[in-house]
């Protein structure tokens, strides 16, 4: 009767992980650093309105940003920068408690109820909180959380399927076949059989980011001219302002920021890097028949029509390459965006 059981257990350490990205570092993983460069250039000339105030603007924009990032080595099956990466989770969940149920109806228990998703990611929280990195008591802890699960109310069955799970829990102080070869014997002690297989759940994910002394560099340059117009009791005045910045910075403070995960199946590349977000600058605004008014501090990198496309192709990269668009500017004119990117090993 167990031996249909044990093979499901491991499908709901899965769910509990792929929720909140458990990290079980395997023992052969290594330490990975990667120079990323990303060149981002936009340049718009078209209409612009601001409330009351209507022209014509010309921007050119920079930005230049280099850094080294690491990864553990650990391969992941969740990817924590893609949006539609929660809904796979969840999609992979409800098919490995099909499969639980299916095991179940088997060999005459009452089918699981289904799982509470956000019951589980308490739990899982609770189990990150106890164990932190120690794989031995995320096992064990995760075991014993799905052992009454599948166990479908049989408290011999329970114990019985706890008990393996502990068993394959300490099976972790091993490493590589000897570790397999341990958890495979646990199983066998417990009634388990081979005629089938765990589900092979593919870990394609390695996460890269930015320690501490990430050698962070980022460069922005930001050239903003608008001529336009306004009107008020004396009738249409017009109006000048530019806005100028530029300041190359080395600011390790942003290094956690930075964030890329690669796909090692086909080299697709996700990231996180728009830390660096402004430049010191200088705005000055002229208004007919009154002085011109100047003010220092702060400017932010505006992506205007462009941006959409920015966060999409920012989410789609490669090792390495160019690409380009050209968006059209509501009221008439046009906007151009130009990305060069790099991940390379160092």
């Amino acid at each position: 009767m167990l031996s249909r059981l044990l093979r499901p257990v491991p499908l709901i350490l899965l769910t509990l992980g792929a929720i909140l990205m458990i990290a079980m570092t395997p023992a052969d993983a290594a330490d990975t650093a990667r120079r990323l460069k990303i060149d981002l250039e936009v340049r718009r000339d078209g209409s612009v309105q601001q409330g009351a105030e209507q022209g014509r603007g010309k921007l050119v924009q920079q930005l230049t940003l280099t850094a080294v990032l690491h990864s553990d080595g650990t391969p992941m099956v969740n990817n924590p920068l893609d949006p539609e990466d929660g809904k796979r989770q969840f999609e992979r969940a409800q098919r490995s408690q099909q499969k639980v149920q299916a095991a179940q109806a088997r060999v005459g228990n009452a089918p699981a109820p289904a799982p509470d998703m956000a019951g589980m990611q308490a739990r899982a929280q609770q189990l990150m909180a106890k164990c932190g990195q120690d794989r031995e008591c995320l096992m064990r802890e995760a075991s014993a959380m799905s052992a009454a699960q599948a166990a479908g109310g049989d408290r011999a069955t329970q114990a019985r399927l706890q008990a393996y799970g502990q068993a394959a829990a300490a099976c972790e102080r091993q490493q590589g076949k000897a570790r397999d070869a341990c958890q495979a014997e646990a199983r066998r002690k417990a009634g388990g059989g081979e005629d089938e297989p765990d589900d092979v759940v593919e870990t394609p994910y390695l996460m890269f980011t930015g320690r501490a002394a990430c050698r962070l560099e980022a460069t922005v340059k930001i050239d903003n001219r608008v001529e336009g117009s306004f009107n008020d009791v004396q009738g249409v005045v017009p109006f000048t302002e530019t806005t100028q910045a530029q300041q190359a910075r080395r600011d390790e403070v942003l290094c956690p920021m930075l964030q890329v995960v690669l796909d090692q199946r086909n080299g697709r590349l996700w990231t996180h890097v728009m830390a660096v977000d402004s430049a010191n600058g200088v705005n000055v605004r002229s208004e007919k028949g009154r002085a011109p008014q100047r003010s220092e501090g702060p400017v932010s990198l505006r992506w205007m029509e462009a941006g959409p496309w920015i966060q999409q192709r920012l989410s789609n990269l490669s090792a390495g390459g160019e690409d380009r668009v050209q968006v059209p500017v509501a009221g008439g004119g046009q906007a151009e965006a130009v990305l060069r990117w790099r991940f390379e090993p160092l």
